[in-house]
């Protein structure tokens, strides 16, 4: 099982592109360390992002954006595995795209394991739709703005 063990990122910054929706005004670079090697995630300046999907209503519990640069870039990561690149096929699976945004949430310090789980729960039943959804809309063309790649160890 892929454990993360730390991840850094650059700072994230972005502009309003719209309801609940953002783009990124610069790169974004973010390297998450496990115990199977690196992830290395890259977004181009465009880049469209929601950060966290949902209802305003669950911003207690699961925030949208925080102060916390390393919670932000936990969001972003996972907006970015649900994306299509340009191939239009996601680099990673569902399944471990949630894992990730778990751990990685829960190691950020924004949010602790319990609402972590409960996120995590909440994808699993209903992330489906997004992460096979095309990018269509305000997401065209995102699969451009975006590279990743393993290091295994």
């Amino acid at each position: 099982m892929l454990k993360i063990n730390d991840f850094r990122g650059s700072q994230i910054i972005t502009e309003f592109a719209g309801v609940d929706l953002w783009r990124l005004a610069q790169p974004v670079y973010a390297e998450v360390l496990t115990n199977e090697g690196k992830l290395h995630y890259y977004m181009k300046p465009g880049f469209p992002t929601n950060m966290r999907s949902g209802s305003h209503l669950i911003d207690l519990l699961v925030p949208k954006f925080t102060r916390n640069n390393k919670y932000n870039l936990a969001l972003l990561c996972h907006d970015f595995a649900y994306t299509k690149n340009k191939n239009g096929y996601n680099f990673i699976s569902r399944k471990l795209a949630d894992e990730i945004l778990r751990q990685m949430c829960v190691l950020s310090g924004e949010i602790g394991s319990i609402r972590a789980a409960i996120m995590h729960r909440a994808l699993r039943i209903g992330g489906s739709y997004a992460y096979e959804c095309e990018n269509e809309g305000e997401y065209a063309n995102a699969g451009e703005l975006m590279s990743f790649f393993w290091k295994a160890k």
